[in-house]
Formats: structure tokens, sequence, C-alpha cells
């Protein structure tokens, strides 16, 4: 034993992970048998060694299991006990791992009956010494008991690999798989033997070759996953010091360097060793998935179509496949792969472009059709920029998948939305204002597209989604649609768990970007479906809370007509010629994003590049900026004071100018992000035609004062209306409180006879009553006055509090004497 130990310990310092994976696990296996072979001299001629699991498929990894069995049909006990100690101890006593059983041949059959793990162990049985006789009994036993129950344990092994999948993962798609267990690494590989040797005593993927369950390209690509897979395997053991399973992130980059992966543009050395795995274990699934398909559709029932005669069959074949969801028959596939699809990139043609969209719209079963296009080649073939996202990691805590398997899956998931099959009612109501599904369902398929390691992947996305719904030829509206949800995938998600959804700005923003209702509704569904493909963790209650209240706030935002495509083309336009005003100051940005949009739109560009001295340098606590310059008719002055935003702010200004015996003709006041008040005037005054530059003077100062603390306006503002006329008697006061305009604020609209200082009584009510006003729209029309105020309670909600709201209109009422 020491001279096997010494024999194996050589081994692994000879072992290359790089080449000589098989070749290395199959000379363990053999020194392991000279070794047993030694132990086994003089035993019993009624006992039998077998081999079993990985040493009986002479794959022995540096740190697996040595599975022995003593088998026996030995009457005396206590001689098959010496002989298994003979066998047994020299392995513990070295230290080697070794699992081991004493069992006879009706035992053994009992326990493959009983345990699909004893099954498929006696499955990979090989006699290493002993009773060849007893041994052949214990293979003719269980290929017997196979044969009678075959169809039940067909059954158990895929549950099995069903069950494999949820305990271990996807070898294919996660970060850190187990290569044993996980679906698609050797446990999948080994079991396509398994269920050929319960159909009829097959013993490889030959055999399943010979008998037409197995095309070629499907065994030599399940031969060199497995030698892969194998490889991986072995220096994980080296790496770790024993048996490891699991390739966790630890392990990666040595091993990459260990294979000989090394960076290239867009994929790291340790992602380009995971690409690798994950396009063998895709294979493995792929092929595993078909294998059992074809099982259970009994072969025949396989979907066989005619040969192809040009590209737009082969799409057909596959849309026939979605449509029917059945699995491709084994020969078509071989025609389908061989097809001839003319020059590279494929030039796209109706009929092709509609099968395409058929295969899409197929859901679940469009999924597997692309997934077998792709396992046969042809989805690149197609589509070239598939080839920069098919099986690439993708390192995040979210996602679950590799980027292809993403995206596939994302559009699946958008078209069980589409399709009215899901419990989320504003899903639902989100896919009854889908006028054409094809732009969602391309922009699912395309949105994660620009994962190629190549910068930011929404722009790159972008840029390849346009390229690749160009070549296809689709309209040109689903094209700008599709292009557009790739380009704002993110935006649903990223604003609702980051911003502040009590920001009207941020509101008007998304309304903005977004464009139309369609669109949002589109933008969701896509939202919900890439979080279902994403992982648990990229949907949970709270996230989807968040965006579903953004949601709401973006779709009344449409309904009241505060933004729609033209208006924000108005934005923009403002913008553009903001920029183009103040081109070369560094500050134009920030000054645009303060600004509340409300501003933006109703402020002229010219006064607004005016108002950036203004508002942008910092302001002091007291401090009061003012401009003032002839308005737009005769005898009228435009005003604009800026000052930081406080309770009771808007009611000191209004006061001021009041003081300044100036009538306030209209008045809307804005406030920044950062809580700097805009509030912008026109004003006349009330008796002389011009206003000397002293008027201005003493309402700056006396605005200063209020804000120090220093004079009561109230007061004075009652002494001034002494010396102007009584206001008109025969216009009453009219209040409406309505919460039904804005999302975010309660709107008051009083109209009114017109008198000095009205504004700074209405200003003062609401102060008093602790509401802030966010928004004010004054406007005078002769003698009458309507104002619209849209206000918040001191923790910025809206006034929903019925008692709150009649208080608000007694308030005014009794301070206009109405």
């Amino acid at each position: 034993m020491p001279r096997l130990v010494r024999a194996l310990h050589a081994l692994e310092r000879a072992y290359s992970p790089g080449h000589h994976g098989r070749w290395s696990a199959r000379r363990r296996s053999a020194l392991v048998d000279e070794a047993v072979r030694d132990l086994t001299e003089g035993v019993p001629g009624s006992v039998a060694v077998v081999a079993l699991g990985g040493y009986g498929r002479e794959v022995l990894c540096p740190g697996s299991d040595i599975d022995l069995m003593v088998l026996h049909a030995e009457r005396r006990p206590e001689r098959v006990r010496e002989a298994a100690e003979r066998l047994f101890y020299p392995f513990w006593d070295a230290g080697l791992p070794l699992g081991h059983a004493v069992r006879t041949v009706e035992e053994s059959v009992r326990g493959a009956r009983e345990r699909l793990d004893v099954a498929c162990s006696l499955l990979d049985a090989r006699l290493v010494a002993g009773n060849r006789g007893l041994f052949d009994r214990l293979d003719d036993g269980i290929r017997r008991q196979l044969s009678r129950d075959r169809q039940a344990f067909l059954e158990r092994l895929v549950a099995d690999g069903r069950a494999r999948y949820e305990r271990f993962g996807s070898c294919s798609a996660m970060l850190e798989p187990d290569l044993k267990e996980g679906s698609g690494g050797l446990r999948d590989v080994h079991s396509l033997p398994w269920a050929g040797r319960a159909l009829f005593g097959g013993r490889g993927l030959a055999d399943l070759q010979r008998h037409g369950l197995l095309r070629a390209a499907e065994r030599s690509a399940l031969e060199e996953a497995e030698e892969f897979l194998v490889r991986l395997r072995g220096a994980l053991h080296l790496a770790t010091g024993k048996r490891a399973d699991r390739l966790v992130l630890d392990f990666q980059p040595s091993l990459a360097e260990a294979f000989g992966f090394e960076a290239t543009a867009g994929l790291e050395a340790t992602d380009a060793l995971m690409r690798a795995l994950f396009e063998h274990a895709r294979q493995v699934e792929h092929v595993r998935e078909a294998f059992f398909g074809r099982l259970e559709a009994e072969i025949e029932d396989a979907l066989t179509v005619e040969p192809p005669s040009g590209p737009e069959d082969v799409l057909g074949a596959f849309a026939a496949s979605a449509r029917t969801d059945r699995p491709l028959a084994a020969s078509s596939l071989d025609a389908l792969e061989a097809a001839d699809l003319g020059p590279s990139p494929f030039r796209w043609t109706e009929p092709g472009r509609r099968a395409f969209l058929e295969i899409l719209r197929a859901g679940p079963a469009g999924e597997r059709a692309l997934e077998a296009m792709d396992r046969a080649g042809l989805l690149s073939r197609f589509l070239p920029e598939w080839a920069a996202a098919r099986c690439r990691p993708q390192r995040d805590p979210y996602h679950r998948f590799s980027v292809d398997v993403h995206l596939l899956r994302t559009a699946a998931e958008a078209a069980i939305l589409l399709a009215g099959q899901t419990s989320d009612a504003v899903a639902g109501r989100a896919a009854d204002a889908v006028g054409d599904p094809d732009a969602l369902l391309l922009g699912a398929f395309l949105h994660d597209i620009g994962k190629t390691g190549r910068g930011g992947h929404v722009a790159e996305g972008a840029r390849v989604a346009r390229g690749v719904l160009g070549r296809m030829g689709v309209a040109d509206q689903v094209r700008e649609d599709a292009v557009f949800l790739v380009a704002e995938h993110l935006l649903l998600p990223d604003t609702a768990t980051r911003r502040d959804l009590d920001d009207e700005n941020l509101v008007l923003d998304v309304a903005a970007r977004v464009g139309t209702p369609e669109r949002l509704a589109m933008l969701y569904l896509l939202t919900v479906a890439d979080a279902a493909a994403t992982g648990p963790h990229a949907w949970t209650p709270w996230r989807q809370a968040l965006v579903r209240e953004l949601v709401a706030k973006v779709e009344d935002v449409f309904e009241r007509g505060d933004m729609g495509v033209d208006r924000a083309a108005a934005l923009e336009e403002r913008k553009a010629a903001i920029r183009s005003l103040l081109a070369g100051d560094a500050r134009v940005e920030r000054f645009l994003e303060r600004m509340p949009r409300a501003y933006l739109l109703a402020v002229p560009p010219e006064a607004a590049a005016a108002h950036l001295e203004l508002v942008m340098p910092p302001l002091a606590r007291a401090e009061v900026r003012t401009a003032a310059s002839p308005g737009s008719r005769p005898g009228t002055h435009d005003l604009t004071v800026v000052a930081l935003d406080r309770p009771g702010l808007l009611a000191k200004i209004a006061g001021a100018v009041a003081l300044a015996g100036l009538n306030i003709l209209s008045a809307q006041a804005f406030t920044t992000e950062d809580g700097v008040a805009a509030d912008l005037f026109v004003v006349e005054p009330a008796f002389a035609e011009e206003i000397e530059e002293e008027r201005w003077r003493r309402m700056r100062t006396d605005l200063r004062k209020a804000l120090e603390g220093r004079i009561s306006l109230e007061y004075r503002v009652v002494e001034k209306r002494r010396h102007y006329p009584p206001p008109r008697a025969d216009v009453p006061v009219a209040v409406t409180v309505d919460n039904r305009a804005s999302r975010f604020s309660t709107v008051v609209e009083v109209g009114a006879a017109d008198r000095i200082g009205l504004l700074f009584d209405l200003a003062r009510t609401f102060h008093e009553l602790e509401l802030d006003v966010h928004l004010a729209k004054v406007a005078t029309y002769g003698g009458r006055v309507v104002d619209a105020f849209y206000v918040r309670d001191l923790f910025g909600r809206k006034v929903e509090d019925p008692e709150q709201t009649a208080e608000i209109e007694r308030a005014i009422r009794a301070r206009l004497g109405g």
C-alpha cells in the first residue's frame, strides 16, 4: 500500500490541469486496481471485489472516493468479514478516501430498486478481482430489475435532475457552480449512459448513438464536456487539498491561470474560464433535455420537418417547434444545422422575420426553440451579435444566469405577461395598453445585448440593438420602441430604488424620457420580466412597491397632460436654447438639473438664462436677490426674487411688494430641489406710471427686514390698504380644494376681487395653516383675481383629511371676508 500511495502522489505532482484530466483519472484507477488485486490474493472463491461509481467508470480525480464493494455468496460471514478487512484497512491506514460496502447479489438488486443513487452506482460496476460468475449474476440482476421497471427508472432520473437543479443550481450560469451535482455537470453527463443501460443494456454514449437516441454532434459535445469537467474537478481537488466539487470564486483565478486562460479585450481570464465551463455545461443541459425529451415523446412524436431549401425554412422549422411545443427530431436537427444560410451577416426577409417573431411570441416554448437553435450553432449565424453575449458570466449579487440565458428567459417572461398569465394586476393593465407586442418582445430579447465588456452595457446595447433591428428590417416604430426599451430598461427600477419619489421634478423627468403611456406600459412589463429572469432578489415586495408607485405617478402626469411627447419635446427645446445662451458656462447643466421642470416650461429661455446668476451662487440665510426689467406689456415690470425657501416666504415677498405700492398682476413661485425659492412676478405701479429705483430699493429693504423679523408686514399692509380704493363688491369669493389635479400637491384655487396685498393675505393664510406653497400661479383679470396654489403639509404630503381641507376653505374665506 505505501507503494500505491507514493504512486498516487507522483501522479498528482505530474497532473496537468490543462491536458491530462481523463488520462490521469484512468491512471489513478489502474493504480488502485493493482493495489486491490494485491490485497485480494487468496480471497474465497465466493467473493468478487467490485468497483462502483466513478472508480467503476475508471475516472478517479485526486480527491474522489474509492468506492469498493465486496460482493459475496458466502454462507460463512466470518470469512467475508476477514476478506473485507484485509481489503479495506490498508486504504484507511494509508489515509485514502474509501467508500465501502459488503453485499450479496440479492441485497444489491433490492438496494437498486429502492434507491436511485445505489442503482446508478451499480450501473457503473466493474469487476476488479474475484469471482466473475458472481459479478455476472449481479450485472444480470441489475439489468433485469431495470428492464422490469424501465419507465419508473427513467422518471426517477428526470426527477433527480430537477431536484439537483433546485438544490445545486446550474453549472452553465452560476458563478460558483457544483461541477458534479449541478445541472450541466458530471452527474448529468452520466445520466444518459445510465438511461441507455436501462433501455437496452448499453454501456456508453456510443451505444446511444447507434440506437438513434443521440446525434453524433451531441455525443461529441458530451465527451468534450466530460473531459473538461473532469480536468477542472481534478484541478480543484489539487488546489483545495481535498474533495471539493463547488468551484468557489477564491480558486477561479488560479485555475484560470493553470488552464492557460488569458485576459482579452472585454473578458478577464477568470471569466474566460467560466465562459468555457458555461459553454460545456450548456451543451450538457441541452443534450440531456433533448435526450429525455425524445424518450418522453417516444421518439416518434418528435417534430419532423422537410429538409430546408433556404434559411427561411430553418427559421420556420424552429417556429413550428415553438408553436407546437414539440422538440425537433434528431434527423431534422442534423439537416437544419447543415443548412446553407448564405453570406454573413444573414439577409433577413419577411418570412424569416415573421418566423423569428413567432418564436418570441411563443413564450417558454419559444425559449426552448431558441435554446435548440443556440446549441445547434444557428442563433449566432442569424444574429452574429449573439456570440459576444453567449455564455458570458454576470458578476453581480442579483443575476443567477449568464447573459444569453437571461435574455432568453426575459423574452419568455415578457410573452407570458403579454398573454395575461400573471397575478400582477398592474402588469395585466399594462399588457392591455400595448398595441404591438413585437417591440416589447424584441426589446426584452435584446435588453442586455450590450453586456460584452466594452463600456457601459446600456449605451452599447442600444447601439447594437439598433443595428440588429435595422438589419432585420422591422417596422420603424417597432424598431424605435424596442431600442428605447433597451436604452431605458433600468430607468424604472433604478429611479424607484435610488431617488425620492415625492420629487415632482423627478417624476416629470421620467415622464419626459418615457414619452407616451404605451411606452410606460412596455417599460413596466420589461422591468417585471427582467426581474423574474434575474433572480428572487431582483423583485422583492419592496422593489415591486416602489416601481409601482413610480409608474402610478408617471401615469398621472400623462393623464393630466403635464407631460407627453409634445411637452417633452418642448422641454428639450427649452433646455437646448438655455444651453446655447449660456454656452461656455460650466454651471449650466447643474442649473438645468436644479430648476423645476414647470419653471423651464413656463419661463422663456432668455429670462431663464438671466436667472442663472441669481440662483446659482450660494445664498446667505437672510440674503435676497432681485432683478427687475420692463415687462412685455406697456406699464408692467417683470420682477424676480430669489432667496432661501422658508415657511411664509411668499407672504413676506407679497407683503413687501404691496408696501412698495405695486400691484401684482401675475405670480409664479418655484422651489429648486435644494430649497432655493425663485418667485417671478409681473407688477405695475398702483398710481405713478413709472417705478423709480428708490421704490425697488425700498421693496428689497422691507423684504430683508421682514425675513430678519425686524418689521411687521401685516400691520403695514393694512395701513397701506387704506390709501387705495376698496375691492369690487360684486365679485364673490370662490375657494376650491382639489386633490385630483396633482399627484404630489393639493391644489387650492381662489377667485376673489383684486385688492392691494391680496397675495400677501392668501400666502399668510397658508403659512398659518402650516402649509408649504410649492407652486403658485396668480392671474389678474380686470378687477378679478384667480389664484392657484400647489400646497403640501409640513411632511411634504397632500392634504387629504376632509376636516383639514374644510379648514383651508374656512380660513381663506374668513381672511378675504367672503
